[in-house]
């Protein structure tokens, strides 16, 4: 009789301590919040543990846009180019209305010498619903067009430059 009771005890313990652990939360919120603390440390070129808050956003959202994107600076911040331009890649592949992820591989592009598909990078960005940076993204196509020495796009860019925002344009060379 003790033999069973203690058979249950344990049992009814065992049961206790194997239900699921796992804490309900969602993912997405999270993983922008490791995403944000990665680009914290970015800023900081503190290496290791921006990629441990990559890794670990990329296990709560493995299908969010900005998962990527923050991967695909990071690479380009380590040099790594190849690995920079597929994580833009399926960034846009995930979202392609985000206009920041434009913007930004516009400008990685533009600094691989690579003008006219950074160009159309930009001319994407500013077209994306919802967002309020075309200024950025004209600033960015007219200095991209500088080092290509292009004055015809940087002419048609620092005249969208000046429609969006007149002060930055002013500062424009």
């Amino acid at each position: 009789m003790k033999f069973i009771t203690h058979f249950i005890l344990i049992l009814f313990l065992t049961a206790c301590v194997s239900q699921n652990a796992e804490i309900d939360f969602d993912q997405k919120p999270a993983a922008k919040a490791r995403v944000e603390l990665a680009l914290g440390y970015l800023s900081q070129q503190d290496w290791e543990p921006a990629k441990q808050n990559l890794d670990k956003a990329l296990s709560y959202a493995p299908d969010y846009y900005l998962v990527h994107s923050a991967f695909a600076y990071f690479y380009q911040q380590q040099g790594n180019i190849t690995q920079a331009r597929e994580a833009y890649l399926k960034a846009i592949k995930l979202d392609d209305k985000q206009g920041d992820v434009h913007n930004n591989y516009g400008t990685f592009l533009c600094s691989q010498g690579e003008f006219q598909a950074a160009y159309q990078q930009f001319d994407l960005a500013v077209v994306s619903p919802n967002y309020y940076r075309q200024a950025d993204s004209y600033e960015n196509k007219a200095l991209c067009a500088l080092s290509e020495n292009n004055q015809a796009v940087y002419q048609q860019s620092k005249i969208a430059l000046e429609k969006a925002d007149p002060e930055r344009a002013k500062k424009l060379r």
